[in-house]
């Protein structure tokens, strides 16, 4: 995809792709194809979606360096070129940040998100740092992600500096604070492809947001697209009543998961499962839900009218 053209290229549901494993916790790549294909074949596709592999909902905290080169590989294959592809780089070492970095651009990947390293809390300053050596010691494009809720909020004058090193394109974006997150959008949209990552569908597209975060195309890629057309529609009154018939009752679903056992991996991948695709456990310590909330999943799934594959 052409950085210039990213506009037109990087809009849409970004799905949090899930990394398939094996029932003893192997790399799938086989199932990580397919379900890129599947996910590619329900309309994730160039100018009305893209493909993040290897974030969190991606386990990547449990993946070794090696491991995620393998996953944005395959990926790559997988997609043909049919749908922009994008892998997580963050890492608590700037060594394996820039072995990512050129990993990715090395296979032609359309985007590298990069936040803050993590454990100790940064400085703005330490994040300038990190952005500017990893443009200077690769051309991969970078998609910033803001990840607060680490203990930084990072300024709007941080996010400006940082939008000015030629390979910053997007921004990933939330923030703790209402005011923080509007006036981000007001004054970076024109800069920055923004990407919602806060489930603020309606009001993130009408301050100048291209897309938005979802783990529902890997199982339903019909419904974030739908409520992407309507968004470019303008029609924030249906989309917010698909809203209240879904995703509200799914994120309530998926905060008993999270009360439960830790990571993104086990409530993507139970629904994955429950219609038919292969991915797998989480790696533990996380581990599947319990059969409890697969049963009350189901009635979910069945009375929202979810396809099997």
């Amino acid at each position: 995809m052409e950085p210039d053209q990213i506009r037109d290229w990087l809009c849409g549901p970004m799905v949090a792709v899930a990394t398939p494993f094996t029932e003893d916790f192997e790399l799938d790549l086989e199932a990580l194809h397919n379900n890129i294909r599947f996910m590619i074949d329900g309309g994730v596709r160039t100018g009305q979606g893209s493909l993040l592999v290897g974030g969190a909902g991606g386990e990547h905290p449990l993946l070794n360096a090696e491991e995620r080169k393998l996953v944005m590989s395959t990926a790559m294959e997988a997609a043909n070129g049919e749908a922009p592809v994008l892998s997580s780089i963050q890492h608590t070492d700037s060594r394996v940040i820039i072995e990512l970095a050129r990993h990715a651009s090395e296979i032609g990947l359309d985007g590298a998100q990069l936040g803050p390293t993590y454990y100790y809390q940064p400085s703005e300053g330490d994040v300038l740092r990190l952005f500017e050596m990893v443009a200077k010691e690769s051309d991969v494009q970078l998609m910033i992600y803001h990840t607060w809720w680490d203990g930084l909020t990072m300024s709007i004058d941080l996010l400006k500096r940082l939008s000015d090193i030629e390979s910053v394109r997007s921004l990933k974006w939330s923030s703790g604070d209402v005011g923080h997150y509007r006036k981000g959008l007001v004054e970076l949209s024109d800069k920055l492809v923004m990407i919602d990552n806060s489930g603020q569908q309606t009001t993130s597209h009408l301050l100048g947001a291209r897309g938005f975060i979802t783990h529902l195309s890997g199982f339903w890629p019909a419904y974030p697209l739908e409520i992407w057309q309507l968004l470019e529609k303008r029609d924030y009154a249906a989309v917010t009543a698909r809203l209240i018939e879904f995703k509200y009752k799914w994120s309530e679903w998926v905060g008993k998961v999270i009360a439960f056992t830790g990571g993104e991996g086990p409530f993507i991948k139970a629904a994955m499962e429950e219609v038919g695709l292969t991915v797998g456990p989480p790696r533990l310590p996380s581990v599947r839900a319990p059969e409890h909330l697969l049963e009350e999943l189901r009635e979910l799934l069945s009375s929202a009218g979810v396809p099997k594959v």
